[in-house]
């Protein structure tokens, strides 16, 4: 008899709770693991919850527009042999046991600080088993390591997983003197050295992927698969009043117009999301930081940054996703993409795969980092 419990998962260091926006199960259905299973809406945004088990949806115990704690018990799922009272019984087991525990999730993993010399910091979360190989995360401009918060704990499952803010984003120092990309990669490469063991698998997004592109030439054989989300740096194509606006937008109203812009569907942006990408914003040296890697990315003639050349050149497996309505880097022509690389379009996705369509991406990372093995 196999009975097994479906919760609410923590997506990034801050959540507490989640509401269940959308059940896509009902009571009897028989699930597998991996598939879409409910909506879940934090206070950053709303995703499709996957199954970590296969069976029989016995029980439903959160509903729909109802809010529960992370780590709350919303479904029990289990096979044939399992009775009712049997049900019952795990239920109130769960629940007692939650109980004793205080309703605290055990084993969270907070980011910390990594020296990395000349007064810089780097903030990084480190989760995931002891591996001889390191999934490291890096997010695009403007963001922060919650963009990996829905991909992350898929990842951990099998690898060390090391997921990074980059100098000037979230809870990392600001650079915006000197030579920058340089100084960038250089702080990105001494906290990589710092914690991350093994071979390394990039896994970064838009302005990030010129970072591991950068990274990866450095590392060489150390670095064992890259897999690119909306990289800059395939073509001269690029929105550049998006990243203008993004900058100049001081004020809630305009940046979540801003925000929106990366996504196909605006509604995933969230009030909590606008305020705390404004509160990162005002920090001090952040204005002037982000506008001297704005200009890293952009000037009048297109992209400014090219990683074809070191991508054709990789010896192992090069990944390429793609949202089909992104409007912030459009999908290079068949002619920009180097040969060796694989791409994978996504109907009905924005600039943020990695949120939008997790599922499909987190396969397509996982199966990319097989490749190389």
């Amino acid at each position: 008899m196999s009975i097994e419990a479906i919760t609410i998962p923590k997506w990034g260091m801050t959540m507490t709770e989640g509401l269940l926006a959308e059940w896509m199960v009902a009571v009897g259905d028989r699930i597998e693991r991996g598939q879409e299973i409910m909506e879940v809406e934090s206070t950053k945004t709303t995703n499709a919850v996957e199954s970590p088990v296969s069976g029989i949806v016995r029980r439903i115990v959160v509903q729909e527009g109802d809010t529960a704690p992370v780590g709350a018990l919303v479904a029990v799922v289990a096979d044939d042999s399992a009775s009712e009272e049997d049900i019952e019984a795990f239920i109130a087991q769960f629940v007692s046991t939650a109980k004793q525990d205080g309703g605290e999730e055990s084993g969270a993993v907070a980011a910390k600080k990594i020296d990395v010399g000349d007064g810089k910091v780097i903030n990084a979360l480190t989760i995931g088993p002891e591996s001889d190989s390191t999934i490291v995360l890096l997010h695009g401009f403007g963001g922060d390591l919650s963009t990996w918060m829905f991909n992350q704990d898929a990842f951990s499952k099998d690898f060390r997983v090391v997921v990074l803010d980059l100098p000037a984003h979230g809870s990392s120092t600001p650079i915006s003197d000197g030579k920058l990309m340089v100084a960038l990669v250089d702080t990105v490469e001494k906290a990589v050295n710092k914690v991350a063991s093994g071979k390394l698998h990039l896994v970064a997004h838009s302005f990030g992927g010129a970072i591991a592109a950068a990274l990866a030439e450095r590392k060489g054989e150390s670095v064992a698969s890259i897999t690119l989300l909306a990289p800059v740096g395939l073509s001269s194509t690029i929105n550049k009043q998006f990243l203008n606006d993004f900058v100049s937008a001081e004020r809630r109203r305009p940046l979540k117009e801003v925000l929106e812009r990366l996504f196909a569907d605006p509604s995933k942006i969230s009030n909590d999301m606008v305020e705390a990408t404004l509160q990162f914003k005002r920090l001090e040296g952040v204005p002037q930081a982000l506008d001297a890697i704005k200009d890293l990315i952009v000037n009048e003639q297109g992209q400014v940054q090219s990683i074809t050349d070191t991508l054709r050149e990789f010896k192992g497996p090069v990944q390429l996703i793609w949202g089909e309505s992104d409007q912030v880097v459009p999908m290079p022509a068949p002619s920009e993409v180097p040969k060796n690389a694989t791409i994978n379009t996504l109907p009905g996705v924005g600039h943020m795969p990695q949120m939008e369509s997790t599922s499909e991406v987190n396969r397509l990372v996982l199966e990319n980092i097989a490749r190389a093995k």
